[in-house]
Order: structure tokens, then sequence, then C-alpha cells
């Protein structure tokens, strides 16, 4: 065999890996469409004539999609996979997920006035918590400026918070749906002076 066939058959296989890659990532997209719609269905044959995926490979492929989900729903239930690279290493290492709060039942009001001051600072601790904190609650016992602001952010608004008794703080639902609203209009520049959410009215002056 030459070089240039075993060179050919590796460029092969990695273009065929690659075109997998990409049919598995439009299928988890399509299933992404569930959330929030969960009594719809989804077409698979229709998706896979459209990924041209043959009729003698669909069953396999629906039983490896269902036990990602069984290993997720059992042995990862209470921890999340992550990537790690050691010594020049790749290993994937589970972390236990932070526990999941139930919210006290604060009313909210029919409607919330908020100084623009208050919704820029709101804002920013949405996107820490989000994208520093990475999901990870506050810890109130730090001596910070964004500490202080989350201080002052709960006791004028606390149905926004949510302490879990030990000293650490989590934006409620609402909290973090108004914090993403408030976000996305301050990147695009676009004027913004009330946010309708649920049947609560945030007016923002």
């Amino acid at each position: 065999m030459s070089v240039n066939s075993d060179l050919d058959k590796s460029s092969n296989t990695n273009y065929n890996f690659e075109i997998l890659l990409k049919k598995l990532h439009q299928i988890l997209i399509a299933l992404r469409e569930f959330k929030n719609q969960y009594k719809k269905k989804l077409n698979f044959s229709k998706l896979m004539k459209f990924l041209k995926i043959p009729n003698s490979e669909i069953e396999d492929l629906i039983y490896l999609i269902l036990s990602f989900q069984s290993e997720f729903d059992s042995v990862f239930k209470e921890y999340t996979l992550k990537k790690t690279i050691l010594n020049g290493q790749i290993y994937l290492n589970a972390e236990k997920k932070p526990p999941v709060h139930k919210e006290k039942i604060i009313l909210i009001p029919e409607t919330v006035r908020m100084p623009k001051i208050h919704s820029k600072i709101w804002s920013d601790i949405i996107y820490l918590f989000k994208f520093v904190q990475k999901g990870r609650g506050f810890d109130l016992e730090q001596d910070s400026q964004v500490i202080k602001n989350l201080k002052t952010i709960g006791e004028e608004y606390p149905y926004l918070v949510l302490k879990n008794g030990n000293n650490l703080t989590y934006p409620t639902e609402i909290g973090l749906e108004l914090g993403n609203v408030i976000h996305t209009y301050n990147k695009s520049n676009k004027p913004l002076k009330k946010i309708k959410l649920r049947s609560s009215t945030f007016i923002l002056d």
C-alpha cells in the first residue's frame, strides 16, 4: 500500500467524521425546539431524509440519543460533565451541580418602577451570574461593589433574588428573565421604557 493511499484514507476518515459531527449538531438543534413546546412532535423521518441518513441507521441513532438521555438522567443527575486539560491530556470530570433552591412565594407587584441605574446594575449582575459565576450563587460575605449592589437590589426588589441560607444569593426566575431582557436591549442600544413579564410590568425611568 502506498503512502499516498494511506493519506487518502486518513483524509477521507477525517472528512466523514466531520460530516457526522455536523449532522449530530443539526439533530441537537432540532431537539432544542422541544423547549417550552413539549406537546410538539418532531418528524424524525423527515429530518433523517434531509440529513441524508439511510433508513438502516435511524434506529441505531435513536438508540444512541435515548441512551445519552438515560445516562444523564441517572448517572449524572446531580453532576455536570466538564472538560479539563492536564499535562497535555484531555479529561472529562464530573462536578456537583449547585443545589436547586425552591423560591419563596413573594408576590410581585403588577407595576414595578425601576430607576435606570437599578436596571443597569441588575443587567450587570445577571451577566456576571451567567458568564462569570456560571450559575453559582453570589457569596454575601464578600466585600465588593457587586455584593453591595446585589444587597441594594434585594432590599428594593425582594422578588428578584433568592437566598439559600448559606450566605449565597441567586436571581429568581423572573429576575433572570428581567436581566436578560435589559441586557439584550442595552447591547442593541434600543430604547427600553417598559417590560412586560408574566403578570407584572416593569417601568424603567
